[in-house]
């Protein structure tokens, strides 16, 4: 019986480690510069809802009037979702209000995206707290990223008046 018990043992032990990496999730930390901010006008030009991460891409201008593509990683689609997001919630050539922290070095890539569309007021992201913990980082009171801080707008104040289905903590 106690044989038995250490097989089994064995086998349980070998099965968690092998199941560990399939639950662990990336970090952030090394890719994003949560020592910037870029918050600029934008033009959307492609919407990917597709899992792991909504990523949208869009064009934006430099300081020194250079059009630039840039994209986001957003939440998952059911996170998406749950928070008032749909498959048809950007389009090609909306024009937006975007804020977000952008990649390390000169990758044009960013997350904890904050979007107002400005044709009608409509704000959809998170509330410019990144990341979990001690290491959260309120994005807004970040300095805007050298070389884009002509290009600077202001973000509307948001006042989460939103419905509750649409706020993302």
């Amino acid at each position: 019986m106690t044989r038995k018990r250490t097989v089994l043992f064995v086998m349980a032990l070998g099965f968690l480690a092998i199941s560990s990496p399939v639950v662990a999730h990336h970090g952030t930390a090394g890719v994003y510069d949560y020592t910037h901010r870029i918050t600029t006008k934008a033009t959307v030009t492609e919407y990917i809802w597709h899992n792991p991460h909504v990523q949208i891409y869009f064009t934006v201008k430099n300081d020194k009037g250079e059009e630039q593509t840039w994209g986001v990683e957003t939440v998952s689609p059911g996170n998406a979702l749950a928070n008032g997001w749909t498959k048809n919630s950007f389009k090609a050539g909306d024009q937006l209000l975007v804020s977000f922290v952008p990649a390390k070095g000169d990758r044009t890539f960013g997350t904890c995206t904050q979007f107002v569309f400005v044709a009608d007021g409509k704000r959809l992201g998170g509330s410019g707290r990144c990341g979990m913990g001690a290491e959260a980082v309120d994005m807004n009171t970040l300095p805007v990223k050298p070389g884009y801080t002509a290009v600077e707008v202001k973000m509307p104040k948001d006042d989460r008046t939103r419905p509750e289905s649409e706020q993302e903590k």
